[in-house]
């Protein structure tokens, strides 16, 4: 299969030299220096928390339901409106004003 080799032999009796602590020193200075420093508030933002898929998913159900609750709250009922009040608008033969100011008419003009 293989031929024997010589050096195979030598090569495993060679143990690799451990690295001097001066080595260890350089290599973490020259990691620190290249390593950007981070802010607290870059910190902020890069930082995880751990939540399961169940409660992840309680916690999106809960905010829906809250949503709907508060938009179901939020619309208005009708309310009783008073008989003298205008609550539709008639815009055939609508005419702007020339100097672009509003007029309020009052029902009682309407009626004349």
């Amino acid at each position: 299969m293989r031929e024997p080799d010589p050096l195979h032999a030598l090569l495993e009796e060679w143990k690799a030299p451990e690295p001097s602590h001066e080595f260890d020193r350089r290599v973490a200075a020259a990691y620190r220096m290249a390593r950007p420093q981070r802010t607290i508030l870059g910190r902020f933002w890069r930082a995880r928390v751990s939540v399961p898929a169940p409660i992840f998913g309680m916690a999106i159900l809960v905010a829906v339901m809250v949503f709907i609750w508060f938009r179901v709250a939020a619309t208005p009922s009708p309310s009783r409106v008073a008989p003298n009040v205008v609550t539709y608008l008639n815009a055939t033969g609508f005419q702007p004003l020339p100097n672009g100011a509003a007029r309020v008419v009052s029902i009682k003009e309407l009626k004349k």
